[in-house]
């Protein structure tokens, strides 16, 4: 996929090419020092701006009791030896959580070697995206695609809790699956370009990534490698013997395959090997292979469906009507776009030809998900912030489609098709859990920057093709596209910052400290400071500790462990595990302090901790015969025993306490 911007040869020193009239040659020449000054600019200003967006929200992308100090804590315990999936309970792939308990391990425990460890992967993975699009494009549509991620998605704060963020996303498998996506993609599309073999095996690697991390990236660097192999067998199976340089497509096709598993191998191996050592084969197996196993298993199904949350954010409590109204709203966008698109070709008069046609109506189908995708915060139907990813899905199809056509005629073309077909199907396939469901403020955070940076490849890009004959045109259409594109993500990188400059409430000191909320607007920071201190103050020697439902990050900031393994206790949490197990870990090993949070429960199906079967009721039914109280603090928000925060030590341990002080607000 060569780049035929860069392959002009250079004026020669008299600025004249041969036959040249003077003045011809000093344009060259502007142009080139022109394109040499944005070759600089160009990226300077990403990183200045992701700088900007750094200072500006510094420790404040996390969430005191939600998700996010799950992978504290267990980065902090896997330092100290614990086993993932054994001591530790984790929904998701390893690797991640090995990375950051080597981090621990490495440069110390603390919060700030964890947001270091992030801040440095998500500039890795701009880089990455920036280079797979500038094989694709041009240095317009890799500024403007980079400065979107910025200003969207990599510093999204869109709710009072936050986590949807690459620096302290809900679980780090989202933002490590996505780098391994990235990786798998650069793979391919080296290997498109030069054909070594090698350049699978960077996929391949990239493949394991994923495969270790999460199940939304490894569909989608499934289904991408899936497209590749299809097109490039459909294409060598056209070429001449001298062409195909002596291989069949199936001599092509195996080589290719061992290459690729080949780098899926080497990591799969090392972790592998990693886990043998920790507690033999059977545990070795069902750690490297987690992602797959979960998705299989009966519990995992059975929280899907027997949730009512679940089935909510993944759609399924109205499925027909979530897919009528993405269909219909995909199909008006696409009906107005491709109106626009047919108009402007009118106007800059491109050439005809088949390919022309494709990529404008692959532009017509890509442009329909732009305003969605970015974010204009219309209320469709129900629901703010609700994306519309249907037209991503028939994008996808046509210049999958237009690909393996080209390959199979062997035009010229062929190669940088499929290039944006891969992508464009790995894009599409990141969506998968968004076609009934698309609330970009929470997971889509990560599931839909990269079919945003492939549409706005499209419109910037394939859109000017067809035109190129019309310099107007050329010029014009990106450009229009770019300024629409940067104003939605301007308008949605303010909101972000004003989020962050809410939260000046600071929660832990030295290398953990970090700021959330005022207590009068969300009072989650202020619990876990309550927490911190009514610990050391009734129970500094104590050596274990259970919050619930919620407030694993008390554990981490104390540095106290808890006997369980599960490390949250909201229903749907409860549903992996089962509630009478979990009740089986405290009988076991029961813990010198328990903390009892109020915590709104209404988006699980219950108003607090304990009100059913579901949310903890034998749970806490036990707790208030074993445990009583050492201290608490008073509202008028209900959990079992009337207060937003209870410190329980077992019976005969200690003489109740006063209330602590009232809580804030109430």
């Amino acid at each position: 996929m060569s780049r035929p911007d860069r392959q002009k040869p250079l004026p020669p020193a008299s600025g004249l090419a041969p036959g040249q009239e003077p003045g011809a040659g000093m344009s060259r020449r502007s142009g080139w020092r022109l394109g040499r000054v944005w070759g600089i600019v160009e990226p300077l200003s990403v990183a200045l701006i992701y700088i900007f967006m750094l200072s500006q929200s510094w420790l404040r992308w996390m969430d005191p009791l939600i998700d996010f100090p799950r992978d504290l804590y267990m980065a902090w315990r896997l330092s100290e030896g614990d086993l993932l999936y054994g001591k530790l309970a984790n929904y998701y792939g390893p690797l991640a959580q090995l990375m950051e308990a080597a981090g621990f391990r490495i440069f110390g425990v603390g919060l700030d070697t964890m947001i270091w460890m992030n801040i440095t992967l998500t500039a890795l993975i701009i880089l990455g995206a920036r280079t797979i699009f500038g094989a694709l494009g041009n240095r317009l549509s890799v500024w403007v695609g980079s400065v979107t991620f910025l200003g969207v998605f990599a510093f999204g704060h869109y709710g009072t809790v936050a986590n949807a963020n690459f620096t302290a996303p809900y679980v780090a498998q989202t933002t490590y699956g996505f780098a391994g996506l990235l990786l798998l993609l650069w793979g391919v599309l080296r290997h498109l370009k030069t054909e070594r073999p090698l350049w699978l095996g960077v996929a391949g690697l990239g493949w394991a990534v994923a495969y270790l991390d999460k199940p939304e990236p490894l569909l989608a660097g499934s289904g991408a490698l899936g497209l590749y192999f299809l097109a490039q067998f459909v294409r060598r199976a056209q070429m001449k013997e001298t062409e195909a340089k002596g291989q069949s497509p199936r001599q092509w096709a195996a080589e290719s395959a061992i290459w690729l598993v080949g780098g899926f191998g080497v990591l799969w191996l090392a972790v592998f090997l990693f886990f043998l050592r920790q507690g033999g084969v059977a545990y070795a197996w069902l750690a490297t292979n987690y992602v797959p196993h979960t998705m299989a298993s009966s519990a995992f199904q059975q929280v899907v469906l027997n949730s009512g949350f679940m089935r909510q954010m993944l759609g399924f409590d109205h499925p027909w009507t979530n897919f009528v109204n993405q269909l219909t709203a995909g199909a008006l966008l696409t009906l107005v776009c491709g109106l626009l698109a047919w108009a402007t070709r009118q106007w800059a008069r491109a050439a005809g030809g088949s390919t022309a046609q494709w990529a404008w109506g692959g532009t017509a189908v890509g442009v329909g998900l732009i305003g969605a995708s970015l974010g204009i915060r219309a209320n469709y139907w129900e629901g703010t912030g609700v994306a519309v990813v249907f037209p991503v899905y028939a994008a996808a199809a046509i210049y999958a489609w237009c690909s393996l056509r080209a390959a199979w005629q062997g035009r010229e073309e062929a190669s940088r098709l499929l290039g944006v077909a891969v992508v464009g199907v790995a894009a599409a396939l990141m969506l998968a859990r968004m076609i009934l469901f698309g609330r970009f403020s929470q997971f889509g955070f990560f599931m839909m920057p990269l079919a945003v940076l492939w549409l706005l490849h499209v419109m910037i890009v394939e859109v000017a093709r067809p035109a190129a004959g019309q310099l107007r045109a050329n010029i014009l259409l990106p450009a229009v596209f770019s300024v629409v594109v940067l104003s939605g993500a301007l308008i949605l990188m303010r909101y972000n910052l004003s989020a962050y400059r809410q939260k000046n409430f600071v929660v832990g000191e030295g290398r953990d400290h970090f700021y959330a909320f005022d207590p009068m607007s969300d009072p989650s920071g202020w619990l876990v400071e309550e927490m911190l201190a009514s610990f050391r103050q009734r129970a500094p020697t104590a050596k274990s500790l259970v919050v619930f439902p919620e407030g694993i990050e008390a554990n981490y900031l104390l540095r106290v462990p808890t006997p369980l393994a599960e490390l949250e206790f909201q229903p749907v949490a409860l549903g992996y595990a089962g509630p009478s197990h979990v009740l089986a870990e405290l009988q076991a090993h029961p813990p010198e302090v328990i903390f009892l949070t109020h915590r709104d429960l209404t988006e699980f199906g219950a108003n607090y901790f304990g009100e059913d079967e579901k949310s903890g009721r034998t749970i806490v039914e036990w707790i208030a015969q074993n445990y009583q109280l050492a201290g608490y603090i008073g509202s008028s928000a209900k959990t079992y025993s009337g207060h937003a925060l209870d410190m329980l030590v077992p019976k005969n341990a200690s003489r109740p306490g006063p209330p602590l002080e009232p809580a804030p607000g109430h």
